[in-house]
């Protein structure tokens, strides 16, 4: 397994590549480089890279520059990207570029290695299934990554705090990432998502259960029982005690 770490900055290339425990991941190879012409010179070299780790801002070109030139000459490792700053439109352009992941500095190695970890998984499924990843490589990670998403809110609704920095760590992504991911994907925001799935959660219970308003409130995660009601009934057209009345 062969990685690329791409940034102008010496000292971050040299941090990733000295304190990331290689072995463990199974990473044999790590090449650096400084600018995106010697990231293209090493492409060049060595072609059959898996994962490539590439800072976003550099002078003149820059790392989406560097992923289009990937594309171009049909390079398929897995892109994991670096960035000082938490931006929607590189979120929004991370996907458009079909990344995997991005993170923001300073770089902690113990999520660097979470995700790239992740990133091995991925590369060796590309390497069993390589026509999925050239017909169609935007569905893949993408489709995966919402259907994770989905599942953390499910499982996570009774807590008040669940919202995208909770779900980021839980899935250790970035928090504009998923959220930029799943409004493309899913045409609604993930806090829309979330408060559906909450009132979906209370009209069950409301229906098959005998808890009482506060306590459906506090299994759906919502903080007060005023809260819970004046949403409910926003969404639904009546308050929930009217909702169970209709219902048993």
């Amino acid at each position: 397994m062969k990685i690329l770490i791409i940034d102008d900055e010496f000292y971050i290339v040299e941090d990733i590549r000295l304190n990331t425990d290689w072995d463990k991941l199974g990473i044999s190879e790590q090449y650096t480089a400084h600018s995106v012409p010697e990231a293209k010179h090493v492409m060049e070299q060595h072609p059959d890279m898996n994962i490539v780790l590439t800072d976003i801002e550099m002078p003149k070109e820059n790392g989406f520059d560097f992923i289009r030139w990937l594309h171009e000459k049909n390079l398929n490792p897995v892109v994991l990207l670096l960035t000082g700053h938490e931006r929607f439109d590189y979120a929004h352009s991370a996907i458009e570029l079909h990344v995997q992941n991005y993170l923001t500095k300073p770089v902690d190695i113990h999520h660097l290695e979470s995700t790239l970890a992740k990133a091995v998984k991925e590369s060796k499924r590309r390497n069993v299934y390589p026509e999925l990843f050239q017909i169609n490589p935007e569905e893949e990670q993408p489709e995966s990554t919402i259907e994770i998403i989905q599942d953390c809110v499910r499982k996570n609704l009774s807590s008040p705090d669940l919202n995208r920095q909770l779900i980021a760590e839980f899935v250790h992504m970035n928090p504009d990432y998923i959220s930029a991911i799943f409004s493309k994907k899913t045409g609604e925001s993930l806090t829309s998502f979330i408060l559906k799935e909450r009132l979906k959660a209370a009209k069950v219970m409301l229906s098959t259960t005998d808890y009482s308003l506060q306590e459906i409130g506090y299994r759906t995660g919502f903080s007060t029982p005023s809260y819970f009601q004046r949403q409910f009934k926003k969404s639904v057209g009546i308050t929930p005690k009217q909702y169970r009345m209709e219902e048993k």
